[in-house]
């Protein structure tokens, strides 16, 4: 009897230990890809949201379908939107609201930069309108560029261009190699 109890004993000590072996093997095998292979997101997240707040206020809501996460980079952390976005600014002083959609992005750490490529619109507060196929949003100085065909509507105008720069509230707008239909003061 004792013979039979230590000799399970002892089986169970060595199929417990063979177990934790080869467990530590795969988590250090797990490991060594990981490292290996930079391109590998620390995350991915289906019907993505996220409420900015900035002093108790509603600042930004950020929607997409999906949300691929690479902050985990070693030199360049990002976050890949390939399925479309919505950004919506809000101006709680006003109850203003910017909002600005996109075919897919990318969010840069640093720089905190956002690229929007493929069907961008961003809709003013005042109505106004931009489209474009790629721009650069600067999130630290809440300023946008691109170097792409460019449509804009103010009031009436309706201005295209190639390449631009603006605030994102519309208020200092310049077009590149602009045409379209502007309003000219009348100074008789």
């Amino acid at each position: 009897m004792f013979i039979i109890k230590n000799s399970i004993k002892s089986i169970a000590v060595i199929f417990l230990t063979a177990v934790l072996f080869s467990c530590s093997k795969d988590i250090e095998e797990v490991n060594r890809l990981y490292q290996d292979n930079e391109t590998i997101p620390i995350s991915e997240t289906k019907d993505f949201k996220l409420t900015y707040t900035l002093l108790g206020n509603k600042a930004l809501i950020m929607t997409a379908p999906l949300m691929i996460d690479y902050s985990n980079q070693k030199d360049f952390t990002y976050q890949y939107f390939p399925d479309k976005i919505k950004i919506i600014l809000i101006n709680n002083n006003n109850n203003e609201r910017t909002v600005i959609t996109a075919d897919k992005a990318f969010l840069y750490k640093n720089p905190d930069l956002a690229e929007l490529i493929g069907h961008v619109h961003i809709t003013g507060a005042d109505g106004s309108s931009l489209q474009t196929g790629h721009l650069y949003w600067d999130g630290n100085n809440r300023h946008i560029f691109g170097d792409e065909q460019t449509t804009l509507r103010q009031n009436d105008e309706y201005i295209t261009g190639i390449g631009f720069d603006s605030s994102l509230d519309f208020k200092n707008v310049r077009l590149n190699k602009i045409n379209g239909i502007l309003k000219i003061k009348d100074s008789l």
